[in-house]
């Protein structure tokens, strides 16, 4: 394993290269030789049915689960599936941020505490500089007047888009979605999608797992459709929606029409 502090992509821009990846929970083969590469400032869309490997393959990107197969290197940060030490971990999960489906916020903290307490803890940045980031990053989503409030007092909207901004204070070079609109009330959607929407029209890296095909048409740069634990097919909006290839795509999206 070896980490680079400089060179955080490829020479090419590549910031994510999964190549060969293999991963079994017991005898349950999650993810089947997946090889995927995200360039610098491009949005993925990753789609499926339930179960096919989605939400795996998003946290495989940051080490949080393991792989037993294959090579990664994100971020600048080599990652071979005999080797994941705390090392490469730690190095990853500096340069690459993650909002899940639930809003994983600290309930005892504020707001505020929740945006600083990861620079000033986990990165070190001075207390100062990370009142600052949090400031600027509850200004873009649009929650400047909720600062002192407690999670339990947001909305499920509101707290979503806290966790987005959470993620931004971390300056991170990737930020990867998890669904993160599947436990939100459907009024509640459409504000963290616009957020969302504002992140990929600034050039953010973005890897997304959604079920919003609206939301991906108008945000992904590709589209990629996993079922069991396979990338099947792989092309930009257009071609993924109206000349889709495989019949399990076909399939796929047929059914998301009839409802």
């Amino acid at each position: 394993m070896t980490t680079s502090s400089h060179a955080t992509s490829d020479s090419n821009g590549t910031i994510v290269r999964m190549q060969g990846i293999n991963k079994w929970y017991g005898a349950y083969h999650a993810l089947r030789d997946v090889d995927v590469q995200v360039a610098s400032g491009e949005r993925i869309v990753i789609c499926g049915p339930s179960g096919s490997g989605k939400s795996t393959l998003v946290r495989t990107v940051n080490l949080l689960e393991p792989f037993q197969q294959g090579r990664l290197r994100v971020c600048g940060v080599e990652v071979d599936a005999d080797e994941i030490t705390r090392a490469a971990r730690l190095a990853v999960n500096r340069r690459v941020g993650m909002v899940f489906q639930q809003f994983n916020l600290f309930p005892h903290m504020t707001v505020l505490q929740n945006l600083t307490v990861g620079p000033v803890w986990g990165a070190g940045v001075g207390r100062r500089e990370a009142l600052e980031r949090a400031h600027l990053y509850l200004q873009r989503v649009g929650l400047m007047d909720q600062t002192h409030k407690h999670p339990a007092q947001l909305s499920g909207g509101q707290q979503q888009r806290v966790a987005i901004a959470r993620t931004l204070c971390t300056r991170p070079q990737l930020v990867l979605f998890d669904e993160p609109t599947a436990s939100l009330d459907p009024e509640m959607v459409s504000e963290v999608l616009q957020t969302m929407e504002s992140l990929a029209g600034e050039g953010m890296t973005m890897m997304i797992v959604t079920h919003e095909m609206g939301f991906a048409r108008r945000v992904a740069d590709r589209m990629i459709f996993m079922d069991q634990g396979q990338i099947i097919e792989t092309a930009r909006p257009d071609d993924f929606f109206e000349r889709p290839q495989s019949p399990r795509l076909q399939s796929f999206l047929g059914q998301l029409l009839s409802h």
